[in-house]
């Protein structure tokens, strides 16, 4: 498996740490909770359209040419952004961004799965490198941050211009197709259990970024350094290792359901209880949550779908899955969010999350239980 393929991994996700910290430049800028929210929502949004697109573009012109299209727009675009004065500009700008962004990171990783099927290899170790460069960029940029925002803009840039290059590196060369895939020859899976699980996703990463849009604003009132924001995101991401680590030993243990059902409640558990701390280490416990919150929900259908779900439906479960987990959800996280947070307060609007995610968790299980007894 060439190097170049973590390399290329870790620069696609490292883009997401600012993109991700974009709710802390719109704060500062002086934005108000909704307006954070339709800006925040803004790049999910053009994911239900620009990803179709762009794929079906991909496959006349090459996933390859196309991926060097969207990252190379994508780095000038962002500093349309970084100049937005009012709330109407900074509207255009990052539409005009999200349409090429949004499409990075999915066409990244279909190539990342072309270059496994033809060097070897497994996905997996490759997508923990994402997990890396996104940690090690929130990190730096934590830093860089204290001499001023535009630090976000030239750090994003960087790697959206040197990805391209990497990826006609990486896919350059020959190659044995792998065929060691591990795929259960057992398919169990019901589509009942699916569309529990994804309703369950639904609520979960919902919550998820609910608390990466607005945990800036609850920094800046709680009196933290702005470079605490990119900390906290850095340390987050580092915590979702261990699970990717043993993430097969625990879904075979626990189960796909129980897994997932795991990451809401986590996800409803930390969006809740960060309201209640002051302290600094105090929070990085409960931010240590993160490790059991998207991570096992994404993991968890994601192995339902391609191990126990019939094939028959394969194609359309897909398709579903990545309409929520990057599209819908972070639109309802970002425009409700800013909603509760404008009408109430920022600690009442995570209050507020945080039983609703209790309610959902609980409502799920109690259907998933009934369904059970029905079918025994």
């Amino acid at each position: 498996m060439p190097i170049w393929n973590f390399f290329f991994e870790a620069l696609t996700y490292s883009s997401l740490a600012a993109r991700n910290m974009l709710g802390q430049f719109f704060d500062i800028a002086g934005f108000s909770p909704i307006e954070i929210g339709y800006l925040m929502a803004m790049i999910p949004v053009f994911a239900l359209v620009s990803n179709p697109l762009w794929f079906r573009i991909g496959s006349k012109i090459t996933d390859k040419n196309a991926f060097t299209i969207v990252s190379i727009s994508s780095g000038f675009l962002f500093w349309l952004v970084y100049l937005s004065k009012n709330f109407i500009f900074g509207l255009i700008a990052v539409a005009a961004f999200s349409f090429f962004f949004s499409a990075v990171v999915p066409l990244g990783d279909s190539l990342m799965m072309v270059s496994v099927k033809k060097h070897g290899g497994a996905f997996g170790r490759i997508r923990l490198f994402g997990t890396v460069g996104f940690a090690i960029t929130a990190l730096l940029l934590s830093g860089l941050v204290k001499w001023g925002f535009i630090w976000y803009f030239i750090v994003t840039s960087i790697s959206l211009f040197l990805a391209p290059f990497v990826i006609n590196v990486t896919l350059t060369g020959k190659g044995t197709e792998n065929k060691k895939l591990n795929v259960s020859s057992v398919r169990n899976g019901n589509l009942f259990t699916f569309v529990i699980m994804i309703i369950g996703m639904t609520f979960g990463i919902t919550l998820g970024s609910f608390h990466n849009t607005f945990f800036p604003v609850l920094s800046r009132q709680l009196g933290y350094d702005k470079s605490f924001v990119g900390l906290i995101y850095a340390f987050m991401a580092f915590t979702e290792v261990p699970f990717l680590f043993f993430a097969e030993r625990i879904i075979k243990k626990m189960g796909n359901f129980n897994v997932l059902i795991t990451g809401i409640f986590a996800s409803a558990l930390r969006v809740l209880l960060i309201t209640y701390v002051t302290e600094m280490m105090a929070l990085f416990l409960i931010e240590s949550l993160h490790g059991l919150t998207y991570i096992l929900m994404y993991y968890a259908l994601f192995n339902y779908i391609h191990f126990k779900l019939p094939e028959k439906y394969l194609v359309n479960a897909q398709s579903l899955f990545w309409l929520v987990s990057s599209g819908l959800t972070y639109i309802l996280g970002s425009i409700v969010g800013g909603y509760l947070i404008e009408f109430f307060n920022t600690l009442a609007g995570f209050r507020i999350m945080g039983f609703m995610g209790f309610a959902a968790t609980g409502v799920i299980v109690l259907i998933s239980i009934m369904f059970k007894r029905k079918t025994a």
